[in-house]
């Protein structure tokens, strides 16, 4: 009976240490194939002009990654109100890659620097990367509800959490008082409009916050509760759009964290 147990408990070890090897295998894997297609987008990288002069806010850089400002530029002194930037890389990422493609959004000091893209539902991107292979990281996507303009009061983005900080795994950074005041902006590159992210809220909410995750939200309302219920914040720009980053957290059951920030046409402010 000892010569018994002893063999079922070897094999209960291998089939352990199986399995352990094939999670962490998996687990390899999928950062290994989210950095590869990460890195094979990087070529269509939005850019902005570093100056005004630059072009009189025209092309600056050369290829798909270039940012175009439509309008009058024969005043290149300062940015006029008439005039947006557009991007490029986003229309050329939707001919090359996928139609679906919506923008780019970039947090500096963060590894949150990824094309945003749209489906006809919330489910299609949670495991599928973007060129729509089957992918756990999955991808960065905008909630089915809104517009893909980010002409919504509250557009809605949400990736996951990986635990090696890839995808929105580094909103989490936000949590950080320090690290909040520090890093008081993004960049948001849509196909016709370029902005400044002005963050000014991280918060924990549950996720079915009819609040946080309501495309046409009250916007009193919604700058009330998010001063009420943050976790870290500064005074928003209520005469603006704003957008919500969303992912899994872990402080209870269904608990998301989400990044809010205002959405500043990039024309009404100097290059950062």
């Amino acid at each position: 009976m000892k010569k018994i147990a002893r063999i079922l408990l070897i094999i209960v070890l291998i089939t352990t240490i199986g399995v352990s090897g094939f999670k962490l295998c998996e687990i390899s894997c999928q950062y290994t194939n989210e950095a590869k297609v990460k890195n094979k987008m990087m070529q269509y990288h939005p850019q902005m002009p570093e100056t005004p002069e630059d072009g009189g806010w025209a092309e600056k850089s050369s290829g798909a990654a270039a940012g175009i400002l439509l309008g009058n530029t024969e005043d290149t002194s300062s940015p006029q109100p008439d005039k947006k930037y557009v991007n490029q890389s986003i229309i050329d990422m939707q001919s090359n890659i996928n139609k679906e493609v919506v923008g780019w959004i970039t947090i500096p000091d963060t590894r949150i620097d990824y094309p945003i893209v749209a489906a006809e539902d919330n489910d299609y991107y949670l495991r599928r990367d973007i060129y729509g292979n089957s992918a756990n990281a999955g991808s960065i996507f905008m909630d089915y509800r809104c517009a893909s303009d980010f002409s919504d009061f509250n557009s809605i983005i949400y990736g996951h959490n990986m635990k090696n900080r890839s995808m929105f795994g580094d909103l989490r950074e936000f949590a950080d008082s320090n690290f909040f005041n520090e890093h008081p902006t993004g960049m948001l590159f849509a196909e016709e409009g370029t902005y400044v992210l002005k963050i000014f809220a991280f918060m924990v909410v549950r996720d079915d916050d009819f609040t946080i995750y309501d495309p046409a939200a009250n916007p009193d309302a919604l700058f009330r509760y998010v001063e009420k219920h943050n976790r870290n914040y500064r005074a928003p720009d209520t005469s603006r759009n704003i957008i919500t980053l969303s992912t899994c957290a872990y402080d209870y059951n269904g608990a998301r964290m989400v990044l809010l920030a205002s959405l500043i046409p990039a024309e009404e402010m100097p290059p950062l």
